[in-house]
């Protein structure tokens, strides 16, 4: 069963929390607040494993942070154990470009009515809180997104605006999702060669007005939209001390990431 207790306590909750939509926003934010965004398994030679038992231990009692299929999938059972409804979706990414595979799993949550795309998982681009699911523009962390029917296959496109102009995150449509579906993408972003996450360090932690993003030594933190400080991680000593201050992941001390160009050991 569940822990929602230990959740709670993990976001920095005091419950009890409604199924209503202060109640999913509240959860959200939290998650998105204290839950960083990472992939340091993988590039430790880790499996992802998506068992509901494997994510809680990690992302929880651990205090681990993970990728969409780990943080969507436990937001998942936190919202069902609420009393919500969450129905699984797979998106393909496009980041400003083409579609790719169905590689990014969401949720939408059906509240008064009114389905709201519920993503705690989307790394640098996170949503900071649920947004609802119709044609729109909103203004949401200090940063502009909108909804809009695609036109490239039935379905929507949410789509970012920074620097002036629009960038197409992802496309999703509304076929259900059953585990194996996660089981393949999970495998394919976990191990392919080609995956950004197997050619990468990433992290990343959103709350409603901040961000901060790390790949490989790139260090961001974005204040209500506009970038405010940006520098270059050196060695890893010095981006252990980055990860543990700004996106609250402490490692093993034996643990052993591969090397990425540009951080000495």
């Amino acid at each position: 069963m569940f822990d929602l207790s230990a959740y709670l306590a993990r976001i920095r909750l005091d419950g009890p929390v409604l199924p209503d939509l202060a109640g999913l926003h509240a959860i959200h934010t939290g998650h998105t607040a204290n839950i960083p965004f990472e992939n340091l398994d993988i590039q430790m030679g880790l499996p992802i494993r998506l068992e509901p038992d494997a994510i809680t231990a990690k992302l929880v009692g651990q205090r681990r942070g993970g990728y969409c299929f780990e943080q969507n999938s436990l937001l998942a059972l936190a919202l069902a154990a609420i009393g919500f409804a969450p129905r699984r979706r797979l998106a393909r990414v496009r980041m400003g470009g083409e579609p790719g595979g169905r590689s990014h799993l969401l949720l939408l949550v059906a509240v008064e009515g009114q389905d709201y795309i519920t993503d705690v998982g989307f790394g640098g681009s996170c949503l900071a809180e649920p947004l609802p699911l119709r044609v729109g523009e909103y203004d949401s962390g200090g940063e502009l997104w909108r909804l809009r029917p695609s036109d490239w296959s039935p379905g929507w496109e949410l789509e970012l605006r920074r620097d002036g102009e629009w960038s197409g995150l992802y496309w999703f449509g509304d076929e259900a999702v059953v585990d194996a579906d996660l089981a393949f993408g999970n495998h394919f972003t976990a191990t392919h060669p080609g995956s950004r996450f197997v050619q990468n360090r990433v992290a990343s932690r959103t709350t409603l007005r901040e961000r901060h993003t790390l790949l490989n030594g790139q260090y961001r933190r974005r204040l209500d939209g506009v970038l405010v400080e940006e520098r270059q991680i050196s060695d890893e000593r010095e981006f252990r001390a980055l990860l543990a201050e700004r996106f609250f992941i402490e490692l093993p001390d034996d643990a052993l990431l591969r090397p990425v160009e540009g951080i000495r050991a």
